[in-house]
């Protein structure tokens, strides 16, 4: 049974996170050649004072990012 774990900053929309989880599935289960639901799939959500990128919190190397993705998902017509 494979598992694929995927850590990501969180603010991302639930439709996002399902397509990430369907798509990661399908790959994996074709390039192993296994049957989907087989396929398990975990995807962590860490809160940008939580994620580092060079000795840097997110929340701050990436605020504007971090702004923009929070925007987005408050918008239910953006993509």
């Amino acid at each position: 049974m494979p598992l694929v774990r995927i850590d990501i900053m969180e603010g991302r929309k639930p439709e996002m996170i399902r397509e990430l989880h369907e798509r990661v599935a399908a790959l994996v289960a074709e390039i192993l050649d296994t049957p989907i639901e087989r396929v398990r799939t975990y995807i962590t959500q860490f809160p940008p004072h939580a994620w580092g990128i060079g000795g840097v919190p997110a929340d701050v190397a990436r605020a504007e990012d971090i702004a923009a993705r929070a925007a987005a998902a408050q918008d239910p017509g953006s993509t």
